[in-house]
């Protein structure tokens, strides 16, 4: 049964897994170098990096509240859930850019791998 406690570990989880996003998609800061500029699909004012990182922390915060509820409380699950939520917009843009588009690919995957192995250790309630 879910009661107080999990809502403000949910939330301590969004945080941390928005954060884990935010940093490999600064990769691409400024409206100018947003690679979905000329994407048909994206007519937003707004830079795509809202979109991707909102995506990012959902799916990461599913996969953190799906591994607790099965009782998945080992420090490599966590790990691989941050990995996932830092290396989502990297994929995210290699998919769902228009051909041609220049992305800092290896720059994000890196930042986002790193940050995801920050963000794990940072999940309470992991065992080693």
């Amino acid at each position: 049964m879910i009661n107080a406690n999990h809502y403000r570990y949910l939330r301590y989880v969004l945080l941390v897994n928005m954060i884990a996003a935010l940093v490999p998609a600064t990769s691409v800061k400024g409206r100018v170098n947003d690679p979905l500029l000329h994407a048909t699909w994206w007519r937003l004012d707004q830079h795509s990096a809202i979109l991707v990182v909102c995506a990012a922390t959902l799916l990461g915060s599913a996969l953190v509240f799906a591994a607790t509820q099965k009782d998945l409380r080992r420090w490599w699950v966590f790990v691989g859930c941050g990995i996932v939520t830092g290396d989502f917009p990297a994929t995210f843009y290699w998919v769902a850019s228009p051909d041609g588009t220049q992305l800092p690919l290896a720059d994000m995957y890196v930042g986002g791998t790193l940050c995801g192995v920050v963000a794990a250790h940072l999940h309470p309630g992991s065992e080693a």
